[in-house]
């Protein structure tokens, strides 16, 4: 039997004619939501932009109660659509469309204070809406320059914390009279009582007005030091100095740091060092690089002092003082001794490693992986780390657990063979152990074990 063709919907469409058409979308629209919302965006941003109906729609952002998170996603792309629709109108007439992104900015950051937006759609709306009210401030920069300054402050210092309105993308729009009101109200604010989060925020504010837009070095250095002796400042004062190609007045202010920080932080040796590096003072290096080393041993503070101290000379001297320290910590077991195996290892003596691990007894991570080196040629001597591996990992008691021991059986059954080893004496030692566990023997079972 041959089938009729099907109906061709587009020749029936075409046919009604377009009064027709226009009532059947019409009735559409009334049942579907989501259709009348892109329609009338359509609508509105055909040829001159409808400015009063794209305020009307933007009401639909308005937050009204609590979203859900698989809400959150339908008002994310209603929010997408608004926006799409902005963008359009803003080509054509960014004077009148800007304030439009400020009120989609506004109604989108009050809904995400109650929303579960854990997806981020919601926030990346927001950061776009703000992108968007840029580029129209760019293209017809506003009447009263000085209105848009204080509402950009305003609106961080005042708000929840997001989103970010960076002044360096609104700089163009501010021009010199708006960034001169702009950071007059944050020297203001700054001297007045806020909250921490508001004092927070005047500070990063005026921090990055410093680098994007005033990019003056003294400035900055000034408004990080009204906050010593908090340490990471003393860093930062000191990048700001480096970048600036100021190095010597860097390390000075870091030398201060080590002596008056109101905590440790190593980030300050560690600029400290990098900068004292760059002006040749290898010697001085090399000292603030044992001071790290000797606090915190790893394999590449090892590696970053052993280098500072062949360039001033001192690396005989300097590696042997290095391995007595690590040696002195390794005597302390357990995760102590892990950073000399791990030295070791990075420098390929995995026999050394080896023994060092057996005899200060390292952590138990650490152990298998040094295990898993010393396989490669000796798989004898490997053979308990993966066996007491298997048994961490049956003893998980989960489908995962066991996966990973029949994983490792399957590297035992390797070492076995390699060592001339009985295999099957072994395992049959484990399924006999763990002869309750069906689910583990039954993984087992599909591995060919």
């Amino acid at each position: 039997m041959v089938k009729a063709p099907k109906a061709d919907l587009r020749d029936y469409l075409r046919a009604i004619g377009p009064d027709a058409l226009v009532e059947l979308v019409m009735e559409l629209v009334e049942a579907d939501p989501g259709l009348r919302r892109t329609l009338t965006l359509r609508a509105a941003t055909h040829g001159t932009p409808d400015v009063k109906e794209l305020r009307r729609v933007l009401g639909a952002l308005r937050g009204r109660g609590f979203l859900s998170y698989g809400r959150s996603f339908d008002y994310a792309r209603k929010a997408g659509e608004v926006l799409d629709a902005l963008d359009v109108a803003a080509a054509q007439s960014p004077q009148e469309i800007g304030p439009l992104y400020r009120t989609a900015i506004q109604h989108l950051t009050k809904t995400t204070e109650q929303a579960d937006d854990s997806s981020g759609m919601i926030g990346d709306a927001i950061r776009r809406a703000v992108a968007g009210y840029a580029k129209a401030c760019r293209a017809a920069p506003p009447a009263d320059p000085a209105e848009l300054a204080t509402w950009m402050i305003d609106f961080q210092v005042n708000g929840p914390g997001w989103p970010e309105v960076p002044i360096g993308d609104f700089a163009d729009g501010l021009g010199e009279s708006g960034l001169a009101v702009y950071w007059q109200h944050l020297t203001d604010l700054a001297g007045t009582r806020l909250g921490s989060a508001g004092q927070w925020a005047v500070r990063h504010l005026r921090e990055e007005y410093l680098k994007a837009i005033a990019k003056d070095p003294d400035a900055l250095v000034a408004v990080y030091a009204e906050e010593l002796p908090q340490a990471y400042r003393y860093v930062q004062i000191g990048e700001v100095l480096r970048d600036a190609g100021r190095p010597v007045e860097a390390i000075a202010w870091l030398r201060r740091g080590l002596a008056e920080a109101d905590q440790r932080d190593h980030r300050i040796d560690l600029l400290l060092a990098e900068l004292l590096t760059g002006e040749g003072d290898d010697a001085a290096a090399a000292e603030v690089r044992w001071m790290l080393f000797a606090e915190r041993p790893d394999s590449p503070g090892h590696r970053a002092l052993l280098d500072a101290a062949e360039r001033a000379g001192t690396l005989t001297e300097v590696a042997e003082r290095a391995n007595t320290h690590l040696h002195g910590r390794a005597a302390h077991g357990g995760y102590h001794a892990d950073a000399l195996v791990q030295i070791l290892l990075d420098g390929g003596d995995v026999d050394a490693a080896w023994a060092a691990a057996g005899k200060y007894q390292c952590s138990t991570g650490k152990l298998y992986q040094v295990a898993e080196e010393r396989a490669k040629t000796h798989p004898a001597d490997a053979i308990p780390a993966f066996a007491h591996r298997v048994e961490a990992a049956v003893d998980r008691k989960d489908k995962k657990g066991y996966a990973e021991a029949a994983r490792l059986l399957a590297d035992l059954r390797d070492l076995h063979e390699r060592a001339g080893r009985d295999y099957p004496a072994f395992l049959a030692g484990v399924k006999e152990t763990h002869a309750r566990k069906t689910t583990f023997l039954a993984t087992l079972a599909r591995a060919g074990l």
